[in-house]
């Protein structure tokens, strides 16, 4: 055995169970009693009875004293006995293996930890070369400074003497030497002790910390970098200069940027009070136009706003050259006017037609409920002949479908199909009501009945593709996968449709 403290495993081969596997697991019963026999200690009556329980006499007698343990050897099965040794011999190879696997590891770590240090030692020393350079520049400039500080005390104590030598000399008051530095504006520049120090400035004289740390604390930057030889007075009347005039450049912006903001503004309070721009507005159309276009818009607009309906030539005008101006809004005047127009007619001919045509129009301009009351006012005598009758049920099963009354309305349909039964438009509401309703299997059956009698495909797929557009995200799905099953082709729009 290794030098190493014995494992379960180790004990296990010893006495050639590791095939069993509780003496390979810590803490079992069994794995304890092998302990104990691995290291001589004898084992209790209960422990002995166990090996026999496991028919493990072999080792019970081993245990017992019966047998000594290259007696206990010779007496084990050979073909165990090979096994459990290679068994050992593999486990031992594995283990070496790891140990190896693990020093490599342990290696790595340990080259990686000195990678670290060294790479930390490296930059410590350039941190610290960093910092020497940057002190040695701090101190030349500091150096350099100083020398300038003296250079300008120089320069304004010869400035100054030469000053008060001239016969027309005048003492000078805080506000003279305010004007010397351009900050007469300043209102503490006659102040103390701002004027002390601006005095002892002009004088030449050095300023204490205390003036110099109140310079730097209260924000005078240039005056600060004048006192400590930063700037000469030359570069600081340049500094000043080039300030005055940025200002009154940001100054100029700022009264261009207004200017043309209250220009614009300006303009958009004329345009939104140009009655023109304003009745545009109400009718969506929100782009410029030429103005050839403008006019005859605006005879629209105007027509519509009086309360007419659009001629006959506009309409077309509207449908082709001006299709970009008939906007939604428009659209929904038209059609109210229209509405309004053919029930003004029922009520002067008392044609059920006029009722079935303002009903549509009624529809389009979104108000079914003045579609569900003129269709009210229609007596059933008048509604004898089968085509009218079908006609009036198919119409008013569509404002109830725009009602949200579709039950209803699908009886309504029904009715109709069976008084027009060649006719194809109360299969086509009645296709859109029962797939409105989920009931899809027979709303295809009722649109295919439809294309057969004379609506076209394009018709129907347009109003498949509203229902589509309009349902909610489980009908949606649904009707997804029933009209891929019926015409992947066809009806592929609904992939389409559904991502966006």
């Amino acid at each position: 055995m290794e030098s190493h403290r014995p494992t379960c495993y180790d004990i296990a081969s010893h006495f050639y169970v590791s095939h069993i596997n509780g003496a390979v697991i810590p803490g079992t019963r069994l794995s304890k009693v092998l302990e104990s026999m691995f290291h001589r200690r004898p084992l209790t009556a209960l422990s002995l009875k166990y090996l026999q329980e496991l028919n493990l006499t072999r080792l019970h007698q081993l245990a017992s004293g019966q047998l000594t343990y290259e007696a206990f050897i010779e007496g084990l099965d050979p073909e165990l006995v090979t096994r459990e040794r290679a068994a050992d011999a593999q486990r031992q190879a594995l283990e070496k293996e790891r140990r190896a696997e693990a020093d490599r590891w342990a290696q790595e770590a340990e080259r990686k930890r000195n990678a670290i240090k060294a790479a930390r030692a490296a930059r410590e020393v350039d941190r610290i070369a960093e910092d020497a350079e940057r002190k040695a520049k701090d101190e030349a400039r500091l150096a350099q400074w100083t020398e300038q500080d003296k250079r300008n005390r120089v320069a304004a104590e010869a400035f100054y003497e030469a000053r008060i030598r001239d016969p027309d000399y005048s003492p000078l008051t805080p506000h003279d030497i305010a004007c010397h530095y351009h900050i007469d504006n300043h209102p503490s520049a006659v102040r103390s002790p701002f004027s002390n120090i601006l005095w002892a400035l002009y004088q030449g004289h050095v300023l204490s910390p205390a003036y110099i740390n109140y310079l730097k604390v209260k924000g005078f930057t240039l005056l600060y970098k004048l006192a400590t030889g930063q700037i000469t007075y030359e570069s600081y009347i340049s500094s000043i200069h080039a300030a005055e005039a940025a200002k009154k450049t940001r100054i100029a912006q700022l009264k261009a940027r207004r200017l043309q903001r209250e220009t614009v503004e300006a303009a958009r309070i004329a345009r939104e009070r140009d009655p023109a721009y304003i009745l545009r507005k109400k009718y969506g159309i929100v782009e410029n136009s030429e103005q050839p276009l403008v006019l005859r818009l605006m005879n629209v607009l105007q027509h519509v706003e009086a309360g007419n309906r659009i001629a006959e030539r506009d309409f077309v005008w509207l449908n082709a050259e001006g299709k970009r101006y008939f906007t939604k809004e428009l659209r929904e005047a038209y059609h109210f006017r229209e509405a309004e127009f053919c029930a003004r007619e029922y009520i002067r001919t008392r044609d059920p037609w006029n009722v079935i045509n303002a009903s549509g129009h009624y529809r389009k301009c979104k108000q079914p409920e003045s579609a569900q009351e003129l269709i009210g006012q229609v007596p059933a005598k008048s509604l004898k002949h089968p085509k009218i009758h079908s006609a009036m049920l198919t119409t008013h099963g569509g404002v109830l479908r725009d009602l949200k009354q579709r039950k209803k309305g699908l009886q309504f349909g029904i009715q109709a199909h069976e008084l027009q039964p060649k006719n194809f438009r109360p299969c086509t509401l009645l296709g859109a009501l029962n797939i409105e309703l989920g009931n899809f299997s027979e709303g295809h059956d009722w649109y295919a009945k439809a294309e057969k009698l004379g609506a076209s495909k394009q018709s129907i797929d347009t109003e498949l593709k509203g229902i589509f557009r309009r349902a909610d995200k489980t009908l949606r799905e649904t009707m997804r996968t029933s009209l891929l099953a019926i015409d992947p082709v066809r009806y592929r729009w609904v992939d389409e449709k559904s991502r966006v």
